[in-house]
């Protein structure tokens, strides 16, 4: 990390047309930086180079679950950028305030919130105060969202305070508005890219209700099959926004595999058979592969999507099973759909390669290749794809 240099020594002074300068630099950079051009370190960068030994970053912080979801920043010591994400982001002192004010506001530690307010924190004393005193500050909020804060800190030594605060804030105010630009249409992106997702995967699915949801179990897109089930609400209901099952034991395993494919881990079932008034009915679930996030994407947590279908397994009597579609959706070879209706029909990965008389090595690297062309990673997850594609 950059040592902090005497007070005055290389800062100058910040007159008007070094202000506009530098704010129209970081303008031009966070411009670039939402459609992809140059990276968003770029920005930190930029502001911490104007003003000599200053740390800046630009975060995500995740209000609801009280984490990082981005970070681009400059001259921070890895282990202490690492220990923020882990640990200390959790603890920053200053994030009710940054809740609190209105998006677009800009603060100066020393006149609206001061770093020795904190001086007994855990926070303060094991984070903040052993990089070289950089106790003063300024920053600026830009909403990212009711789960979202987007703010981007400059915190540099008190010596500095008097020749960097007014300084600084003008510069976060006059590029205020190119922030707001890149988050608005970031928002719009995602939701966009997310609806173009959802409803691709929705495509030739009509053999049984099939819906897509994300995370919070919150409906992102459905066919008429669900539809119709929703407006029931006697297997499957919307409640405050989420999707819920009516059979309780039901709910809760679906509810658990959901929150573990949120975050990253395997679910313990994809498949669930459930019964409501004796009929049988049956979910099957598997996560949809992940949005590419580069430019003003990046900035925002890529939220983690799920199809689903559930079947009246009463109703329904099948006779052998059709995967042309999927075939045709993923781009699967005749020799791959094979072998997938082998493991739909139950068999394992040595029984499907027996039935078709190819090694288990073959047939391992053909459940490879499948995985890799379906954005499955078990094959638990490959099998709910088959049994509501069929």
């Amino acid at each position: 990390m950059e040592q902090a240099r005497p007070a005055g020594s290389g800062v100058g002074v910040y007159d008007e047309d070094r202000v506009a300068s530098i704010s129209n630099a970081v303008a031009e950079a966070i411009d670039a930086a939402a459609f992809g051009v140059v990276s968003w370190d770029e920005v930190p960068r930029l502001i911490g180079e104007a003003f000599p030994g200053s740390l800046c970053s630009l975060l995500n912080h995740n209000v609801a679950e009280n984490k990082l979801n981005f970070q681009a920043v400059h001259n921070i010591d890895p282990e202490y950028l690492k220990s923020y994400a882990d640990h200390y982001a959790q603890l920053n002192p200053w994030i009710p305030l940054w809740q609190a004010v209105e998006s677009g506001t800009v603060l100066v530690a020393e006149q609206d919130c001061p770093a020795r307010m904190f001086a007994d924190t855990e926070f303060f004393n094991d984070w903040l105060h052993p990089q070289k005193d950089i106790e003063a500050a300024v920053g600026i909020k830009i909403d990212g969202g009711p789960r979202e804060i987007i703010h981007l800190p400059v915190h540099y030594p008190l010596s500095r305070a008097g020749s960097y605060d007014r300084a600084a804030a003008e510069v976060l105010t006059r590029i205020r508005n190119n922030l707001r630009r890149s988050v608005d249409l970031g928002h719009l992106l995602r939701k966009t890219t997310e609806g173009a997702v959802a409803g691709a995967a929705l495509v030739e699915r009509t053999c049984c209700a099939a819906f897509v949801i994300d995370s919070d179990r919150h409906l992102r897109d459905a066919n008429q099959q669900a539809v119709d089930m929703f407006s029931v609400g006697s297997v499957v209901a919307l409640r405050h926004g989420g999707v819920c099952l009516s059979n309780a034991r039901a709910d809760n395993l679906f509810r658990n595999g959901i929150v573990a494919l949120s975050k990253g881990l395997p679910a313990d079932l994809y498949q669930i058979p459930f019964c409501i008034e004796a009929r049988n009915w049956h979910i099957s679930f598997a996560p949809l592969p992940a949005i590419s996030a580069f430019g003003i994407l990046s900035l925002f947590l890529t939220r983690p999507m799920v199809l689903v279908f559930i079947r009246d397994m009463d109703a329904r009597l099948r006779g052998p099973g059709d995967l042309s579609a999927f075939a045709l959706q993923y781009g699967l070879t005749r020799s791959e759909i094979m072998f997938c209706e082998r493991l739909a029909k139950g068999d394992s990965l040595a029984e499907a390669a027996s039935a078709l008389g190819i090694k288990v090595e073959t047939a391992r690297d053909r459940v490879k290749s499948i995985f890799h062309k379906t954005g499955t990673h078990r094959q638990g997850q490959l099998v709910a794809m088959l049994g509501v594609s069929m």
